[in-house]
């Protein structure tokens, strides 16, 4: 049976004043940087939020 450790990030998302539209880029890059330590993200939580402080939280895996 697998043991997994999980890590919980919430990432502040840029928003672009006119248009209300996210900069995802952030997203794409904490993905990459854990997948590269090992990380498989597992669930994604309020990526599409209309309020302009929204943070999504990425929630990630890996086997210990």
């Amino acid at each position: 049976m697998n043991k997994w450790e999980y890590k919980v990030i919430a990432i502040k998302l840029k928003r672009h004043f006119w248009t209300g539209r996210s900069d995802h880029k952030a997203v794409e890059e904490k993905c990459n940087d854990m997948g590269q330590q090992g990380w498989e993200l597992v669930s994604v939580e309020g990526l599409n939020m209309i309020n302009y402080n929204s943070a999504p939280i990425l929630t990630f895996k890996r086997p210990i």
